[in-house]
Order: structure tokens, then sequence, then C-alpha cells
């Protein structure tokens, strides 16, 4: 049966059909709606409990206070009535707390409390609730029973034997790196232009139109329901045009790495895509950042916080065989990401991203995020770079739990979020000015 993910920040309401709704739980709030007469039913990812102004420009589906009535209404629409409504509600972890500034403390559980009222005075019976503690969950509904079920995500680990899995060598590390198919040219031309005050908006474009593949995929994008437009788009300069020169950089990057950055199920990724996916919240998250604090140029945290996690691609072809020992310590024993993968695979994702940034001629400051996202203080040069990319990693792993394989050492937050100077009071304002749907299937 087709299993639908729902990110944060977002519902999806469905009349009954062979379908699963789902969505992964951390600090976040999942609710599933049904009417089981009407044979209509959805769920919402919330992050947040109300939007942190009454600024129009919020997402209005990533709180409970905006959200949750939309997505009421959007049942009613077809056909749902309150009273016949069943509710499931599950979510709102603390995960890893640490401190005053943990950012996830609290946040979820004010966020249930928000939706309760509101499904209360909806008239709404909540028939199962499964808020707080320190675990990750996955809330789904299937569309055919109208069941709506609560589990513990656990990573999936293959039944292969640890005993059998053998560590690359040196010699076989230098050869992937060496031989792994880069990232296409006119993304690493673009890359390097990022940061020369001499490079224009229009140098840019001339990159792009030069790229049949990409310029294909900028046409088709720039035709479709993504950008919201009736007048169909004919030529890659009008596209470019009308996609204009903020989103030109980032949109063109995230498609040219898309490929690059998309490996199989079994290794970082816990899911078709989840490496890319969580790259691109990344960058996004990064972008953002950078736009409230004004400690970095927002097209560098983007393109650094896209490519952070590069050198897991190199790794990922070592991961299947080594997957029971990876994971046993990793969940059992609770190492460290990077110790762990120094130990099993004789290297780390960041050293390996690091080598490839360099093989690549990338810029000095998105290489050294990418060697030091995991411990920003240790960077040579750009160093606010490297803080605002760690506090982004570690903002897009508790957003996008279950899909890749993150673990952040949270020891580094307090003095990240000083280095760049990002009060943990504006992480609503954060959230609520990204659109998570529109992140996740942009490319």
């Amino acid at each position: 049966m087709k299993t639908n993910i729902v990110v944060s920040g977002a519902y999806t309401v469905s009349p009954g059909k062979p379908e699963i709704l789902q969505a992964f739980l951390g600090s976040c709030v999942g609710i599933t709606i049904c009417d089981r007469q009407a044979r209509v039913g959805g769920l919402i990812h919330l992050l947040l409990p109300e939007p942190p102004s009454m600024d129009s420009s919020w997402n209005p589906e990533v709180s409970a206070a905006t959200g949750l009535p939309m997505f009421i209404d959007a049942l009613n629409r077809l056909g749902a009535r309150n009273h016949q409504m069943e509710a499931c509600m599950a979510g709102g972890a603390l995960m890893d707390p640490i401190s005053q500034t943990d950012l996830f403390m609290n946040i979820g559980g004010r966020t249930a409390e928000v939706a309760r009222r509101i499904l209360h005075n909806a008239g709404i019976h909540i028939v199962k609730s499964e808020i707080g503690g320190y675990f990750l969950c996955r809330i789904s509904l299937n569309l055919s029973t109208w069941e709506s079920t609560i589990d513990p995500v656990e990573i999936p680990a293959p039944s292969t034997d640890e005993k059998n899995f053998t560590p690359p060598s040196a010699e076989q590390l230098d050869e992937a790196i060496e031989s792994i198919l880069p990232i296409p040219q006119v993304a690493l031309r673009i890359i390097r232009m990022i940061g020369d005050d001499d490079i224009s908006f229009k140098d840019i474009a001339r990159e792009i139109i030069q790229d049949q593949v990409l310029s294909a995929k900028i046409l088709k994008l720039c035709n479709s329901a993504f950008l919201g437009t009736k007048m169909r788009v004919d030529s890659v300069e009008k596209g470019l045009m009308r996609i204009g020169e903020k989103s030109l950089l980032p949109l063109a990057l995230s498609i040219s790495v898309k490929n690059f950055l998309t490996n199989s199920r079994l290794g970082y990724s816990l899911c078709m895509g989840g490496l890319f996916n969580h790259s691109l919240l990344s960058a996004h998250i990064s972008r953002k950042l950078a736009e409230i604090t004004g400690m970095v140029p927002s097209d560098l945290a983007y393109t650094a916080g896209l490519l952070h996690d590069i050198g897991k691609v190199v790794l990922d072809q070592y991961m299947n065989n080594a997957y029971p020992l990876f994971y046993r310590k990793i969940q059992g024993d609770g190492d460290d990401l990077e110790d762990v993968e120094k130990q099993v695979l004789g290297a780390s994702h960041t050293d390996v991203g690091y080598r490839l940034a360099l093989l690549w001629d990338m810029p000095e400051s998105i290489s050294q995020a990418i060697l030091h996202h995991h411990c920003p203080g240790k960077a040579d040069s750009d160093r606010e770079l490297a803080h605002l990319i760690y506090v982004a990693n570690f903002i897009s792993s508790r957003l996008l739990v279950g899909q890749n394989l993150v673990k952040v050492n949270t020891e580094y937050l307090e003095s990240s979020l000083q280095a760049i100077d990002f009060d943990p009071r504006h992480f609503p304002a954060l959230l609520a000015g990204i659109n998570f749907a529109d992140t996740l299937s942009e490319p």
C-alpha cells in the first residue's frame, strides 16, 4: 500500500483509498482526523503552538492556532462533520534536553495544548493521545480502514552479520573519493561565483542557460503548479525572470545536486531521498538564519547548508554491511556520529566531504563549514558560517526525524547560538518563515 509522508508544517486530506498518511515526529505534533461515515480523513504535522506575530507572511500551516482550523475546514469541504470526527494526537517530545537554550523544550507541549483546545471547541473527540516523553514516534492513518496508529521510530537495520564486515582501507577510501561522480559542472561554477562582488545575476543566468539539462528542469518548474503562475513560460530567459534573482541561485543549486544527494534507502538515508531532504531543509534554514542574524551572506549560507553532508555520499556505499555495528554504537552506546564513522568506516563524513570540497576547488568558507559543521569552534576561518551550519543542521535533524541518519552533539549549541548572535526566542519566527512543504518538493 502506498505511503504518503506529510512533512512538517503541512497537512493532507483525502477521501477513502488504499493509502497510508504518515508523519515522523519528535518535538512536532501530528494529528490525524477521520470521519468514518463520510469516509474522509487527513493528517496535519504542526511545529508551533501559534504564529510569532499576525504578519501575513508566515506559513499558517506551521502552527496549531492557524493551521488546525484550516485542516478542519478542508475536511468539512470534503463532506466530513465535526461531531462525527475522531482525532488522534502524538509527538511533542523533548529531544536531548539541554539547559535553558534548548530550542525545542516546551514548544511541543504548548502546541499540543493549543491543539486540544481547538479540537474541544470544535466538538471533535480525541480517541488516542501520546504526547511528550523523550522518544521519536510515527503517526499513521490508513485511508482504507480509518485506523490511526502511533509507533516508536527505530532505525532500520538489515539482518547482516557484523562479523562479515570489513572496513574500507585508506586506499579504498582514496579511490572512492577520486572516482565518485562529481556534482554537475554548472553547479560547481555557480558555487565558485558565490561571494564574488563582481558576479551579477546575468552572469549566473548565463551559466544556467548553457546547461541544457538544468535549463529544461527550470523551464518545466516555471510551468508547474509550484510557482503558482497561470502564464505559460516558453523560454529559459523568461523563466529566469519569473523566478527572480533572489530565488535563482538556490533553485539552480538544489536541482543540480539532487541526483548527487539522492541515494539508496539502505545507508545514511532512512527513506528514499532522506539525505537530500535533510540537506535541502538545512539549506533553507541556513539562509533564513543568515537573513535574521546578518552574520554571513544568505546565498553563501544556503550553499554551505546544501553541501554540508556531501561526504556521506562517498561513505554510503560501505554502510549497508556496516549497519549492525554502526547502529548499535549510535543507538545503544550513544556515541557521536563522527566518532562512530571513524571507528567503523575509518573516516568521518566531514573529513571526506572536506576532501571532496578541495578536490572540486570549492571556496574555503564552504570547505571549512563542511569540515567543521559538527564542531564549529575548530574552523580555521569563516567560523561564523561553520557555527550557522551547525545550528541549521541541528534544527533540520530535529524536524526531519526518520529520514536521514543525523546525530548532532548538542554541547556546541549554546556557544554556536552566541557566535551567530541568534536569540532562541526568535526560533518560532525562524520556523514560521519557512514553507517546509516547498523545501522538500521544489526540485
